[in-house]
């Protein structure tokens, strides 16, 4: 009886399907505004300099919906959730801030904990969002991200650039899309993703002690082989602040099953209900704590 659940459940299966979504630096490295070190800085810096704060984040995490078992004692159907890995400022890249820094994130899978493989990681030059599933009934996502504030001179520009890259393997729908937003206010960003939400690549810029009248602050642009460029213009007379960002994610979840399945779960929950009740003794009675 209780296999005829299984078999509910089991029609679930799917192939492995893999998600993926990367960003990397265009050159390697930020933009050469000044770093403060005379190792870096020259003639090729940029009117504007790094500030001190900036911040990375990878994490992973899944929760796998066919990891359940009926328990012996109960006879209860429970799920065997999956993990969540989080790193946060894990490894920062020493010396000047021309790099993004380090840091990661992996559940590995399959296991008796997860069916899934989940990795997130920043590292000097790159971002990457990973997801591969061994079954389709499971919600697992994956984020890197990136920040790093910066003071722009008067009458100057930076262009903040890099390679995006959007996979979707083994998906009957890798529908992919490329939607922007651009704004003369205090915000900007530029995402690369597929329709449905589930992976994505973002660049972005926002600045904040605005000059009366600036405008034309921002401006975008998308080359050969999903080149995300993001320039930051300032048009006044003062220094203008802000910060750049960027990230890589999936996020996943099962799709919603067929009629026909939900009958044979709701069949097979009412054989192990009534399984676990025919187990129970006569005697048996609810005991609340004090």
């Amino acid at each position: 009886m209780v296999a005829a659940l299984a078999c509910g459940i089991a029609s679930f299966a799917h192939a492995n399907t893999t998600y993926d979504a990367r960003f990397a630096l265009e050159d390697g490295r930020l933009p050469a505004l000044r770093t403060g070190s005379p190792v870096f800085d020259g003639p090729h810096s940029l009117g504007g300099e790094w500030t001190n704060y900036g911040s990375i984040d990878a994490t992973a995490n899944s929760r796998d919906l066919l990891s359940s078992a009926v328990n012996p004692d109960t006879g209860v159907l429970e799920h065997t959730w999956g993990q969540s890995n989080h790193s946060d400022n894990m490894h920062r890249a020493g010396g000047p801030p021309i790099y993004m820094g380090e840091s990661h994130a992996y559940i590995n899978g399959p296991n008796d904990w997860t069916h899934t493989n989940v990795a997130a990681t920043v590292g000097w030059t790159t971002l990457r969002a990973g997801v591969e599933l061994t079954d389709r009934q499971a919600d697992a996502n994956a984020r890197a991200t990136f920040t790093r504030d910066f003071s722009l001179d008067a009458h100057s520009s930076f262009t903040f650039s890099g390679f995006a890259t959007i996979d979707i393997v083994g998906d009957a729908n890798p529908l992919s899309a490329f939607t922007a937003y651009d704004t003369n206010g205090s915000f900007a960003s530029l995402t690369l993703g597929d329709l449905f939400g589930r992976v994505r690549t973002t660049i972005g810029a926002s600045i904040w002690g605005l000059g009366s009248g600036l405008t034309d602050i921002f401006s975008y642009s998308v080359g050969p082989g999903g080149l995300l460029a993001l320039t930051i213009t300032n048009n006044s007379d003062a220094a203008l602040q802000g910060s750049i960002n960027a990230g890589s994610y999936v996020n996943v979840s099962p799709p919603i099953p067929e009629p026909e399945t939900w009958l044979l779960l709701l069949a097979g929950a009412s054989i192990v209900g009534f399984t676990a009740r025919k187990r129970r003794p006569a005697h048996a009675a609810l005991t609340v704590p004090a």
